[in-house]
Formats: structure tokens, sequence, C-alpha cells
């Protein structure tokens, strides 16, 4: 059995092992959040410290920039609630599809790694709980290796576990999970358009968000239906409660979990669920193998050219590519697979469908997938540029359609 330490001294050994200061942090929702309150407690130890993993906008809101003027956070999507180490130029983010962020991570790897597990088992095996994506495959990447072993981390049979003698050393907690709040479900029209596009016996992706949220639950009266998704949320439970899901052991696949204490325990104990790293969730080889594969996402913005923004908003940055390009191009590719983005038609007084985004752009148009608006939904994948242009201003809101028109003529002749 490792060494046992408190929290105040697991933050001192991390900085004395990680001398270049590369430290990866399980994220999701198993980010170590016990040790945020020591390294408050020690800032010093934070110093020159550089947190890698894969953070989660909304589900992982700490800065750990703040800890220390020389502390900083390799990211590979942007939050709200990390932007002022980015400003300051202590975090950096480097804009990659979550398939690639993960492969990256991979191979990087850090000197010290922090892995959240629950309690061992009568075998003496830890499971990695909620959130296998990646903290098993950075076992190996990683120098001096500390585990969180928490009581409040689901011991779950359907996902991966170690012993405790992989790591240098343990700290025993009791500390709640970090956790996504409920989305609701508000997305009327759109989401039954979704809806009406999947079919029983189909495999579907969702992202978050209330759009998404709103189609797990549009989808209920469905059958046979199985998940495959980088985050499992409350909703896919919703549609196995409804009998939506079929009755299989891997019916339902994802990477981690993101909601509340309730969720994780019920995510544990249903026998349906696996959890698996990004390499199975996000591959291109996987995805384009599932047969009937529909990936549902929602997005910000889109232009005439079938250009899709999942990731300013209001001239900032407020999320990442993420795995929305992966299972874009993986439903597409998949036999019967279909991909839709969801894309309100207008918000906060303007129009959602633009002439021309001026970037960075999230979706090219040569992936341009199933849109789904209020107004309809069309697939762009075969369309010529008119033909494409005139969809678009058909699914934006009649308010704005003359002006779409107008601008698309305008672009066209310069084209």
């Amino acid at each position: 059995m490792p060494p046992k330490l408190s929290l105040d001294e697991a933050v001192s050994a991390i900085a004395r092992h990680a001398p270049q200061g590369r430290v990866f942090l399980s994220a999701g929702p198993a980010e170590p959040l016990a040790l945020q309150d020591a390294w408050a407690r020690a800032p010093d130890a934070a110093a020159g410290l550089r947190f890698a993993g894969l953070f989660i906008p909304g589900l992982n809101r700490f800065d750990y920039a703040r800890l220390h003027p020389t502390a900083g956070m390799d990211l590979f999507m942007l939050s709200p609630d990390w932007r002022g180490g980015f400003v300051s130029g202590q975090s950096r983010h480097r804009p990659m599809h979550y398939a690639q962020a993960f492969a990256t991570l991979v191979r990087e790897g850090a000197e010290v790694g922090v892995f959240h597990v629950s309690p061992p088992d009568g075998a003496g095996r830890a499971s990695f709980g909620v959130a296998a994506d990646a903290p098993p495959s950075m076992l190996d990447r990683c120098g001096w290796k500390l585990a969180l072993v928490n009581r409040a981390m689901p011991r779950m049979a359907g996902a991966p576990a170690t012993s405790l003698d992989v790591f240098d050393a343990v700290v025993e907690i009791d500390h709640p999970l970090a956790a996504l709040a409920d989305a609701g479900a508000t997305g009327g029209p759109i989401a039954e358009q979704v809806a009406a596009l999947v079919r029983d016996g189909d495999t579907i992706q969702t992202g978050v968000g209330k759009l998404p949220a709103a189609v797990t639950h549009a989808l209920a009266a469905h059958r046979r239906l199985r998940v495959h998704s980088g985050l499992l949320t409350p909703g896919h439970l919703a549609l196995a409660d409804a009998g939506a899901i079929e009755e299989a052991p891997d019916a339902i696949t994802g990477g981690i979990g993101a909601g509340d204490a309730e969720f994780y325990a019920r995510l544990a104990a249903d026998s349906r669920v696996r959890l698996v790293s990004v390499a199975e969730t996000h591959a291109h080889a996987v995805l384009a193998g599932i047969d009937n594969l529909v990936a549902i996402n929602a997005a910000l913005e889109i232009d005439l050219f079938g250009q899709i923004n999942a990731e300013l908003a209001g001239g900032g940055q407020i999320s990442g590519v993420g795995g929305l390009v992966d299972f874009v191009r993986g439903a597409k590719a998949a036999p019967g697979g279909r991909a839709i983005v969801m894309i309100q038609a207008e918000g906060r007084g303007a129009s959602r469908i633009v002439p021309r985004l001026p970037g960075p752009i999230t979706v090219s148009r040569v992936d341009a997938p199933i849109v789904v608006t209020e107004h309809g939904a069309i697939d762009l994948a075969t369309l010529d540029i008119d033909a494409r242009a005139a969809a678009l201003v058909s699914l934006a809101a009649p308010a704005y359609r003359d002006a779409l028109v107008a601008a698309w003529k305008e672009m066209r002749t310069a084209l």
C-alpha cells in the first residue's frame, strides 16, 4: 500500500516531483476539487505548475492560474471561468478536436499525475468511476502518481479499475464530485424535428446543453436506441427509464458522466453503462463503424456557406471545438449515419444565421451536416453553394430573410 498523505502534504509533494511544472489532473467529474483548498492555503506550492487535462467548460470551473502568478493551465477548450489566466498569458489554449487533444495529452505525458478513484473493492481494485476518458490512459504517461481515494466516487462495474499499488501516494477523502447543473429541456420544435430524424434502433450521441437535453426528452417514445457519446447526461438515463434504450450490457457507452451526485450513483448502478477512453468514444474508425450513428449537437451560429461557429459568443470564446467535429465526421461516415447540428434561428435580438462568419470556424463547409432550426431541417451536405444559401435562408427567422438574400447576392458576385 502506498504511503498516505494529507491534502496539504500532497500539494507539497506535487511541487517537489514536478520540477518542470507539468501536472496532469483528472478532469470532468473527477476534477480534484479537494486539492484546490490545499493549494489556496499554500499558494507557493503551485508556483511554476502547468495543469493539464481534458477540462470541460461548465463542469470544471476553477482557474488554476489564480493560485499563483506563475501557475497556468494547458487548455484544449476555453471557458469564461478560465479567461483570467488566458488573458494574462499564464494559460495557453491549443484548439484541437477532442480526439486529437486526447492523443496529444497522452503523447506529452506529465511529471506528476493526480488520479481520482473509488475505494478499492475486495480484490484491491479501485475504480476510475464516472471518468474513464483520459485517466486510465495517463497512468503510464506520468512520473509520480497520486491517487485521491474518494468515498464519494462510485465504483462502476462498467469502468476501468486499477490496483492502488501503481500509485506513489494516496490521499483518502470524502468530497463531492464536480457537478453539472441540469440544463433543463427547453427545445420545442427544434427537439421535435430532430426526434423525427431518429429511427428506432439508432445509436445516438448528444452534446451538453438545453437543446440536446430537450432532444433526449423528445426521444422517449423511440425504442431500441443505443448511446455512444463522450458525455453521458441525465437525459440518457431518462431515456432508459422511458424504455427507449435497448436492454444490452453495453447499450450506453460514454467517456464520463456529467450531472449531480444522484445521477452518478444511478450511472454506476445501471448494468447497461460502459465507460471507456476517448480513444474509443471519439476515434473516427470506431465512429465510422457504428451502424446508424446519429450525432446530435448544438451550435451558436451558421453562415450562408454552411460554416458553423460553436465557440464564440459576443466576440469572446466560451467553449471550444470539443468533440463536435469528431462526431460530425464520424456520423457522416457511418453506414446509415446522420450528423445533426441544432441552431436557434434567433438569439438576443439577432439572427443566428449570418451572411459570413468572421472566424474562427468550428465546422467547415465541407463537413456541413443536417441543420435544424425552429423553421425546418435540411441536409446541406450535397447542395451546391446557391442551393445551400437558399436552404439556410429558409431556416432563418422570417424577419431576417430578405437581408440574408440581399447579402448572398452581393457575396455571390465576388466569388
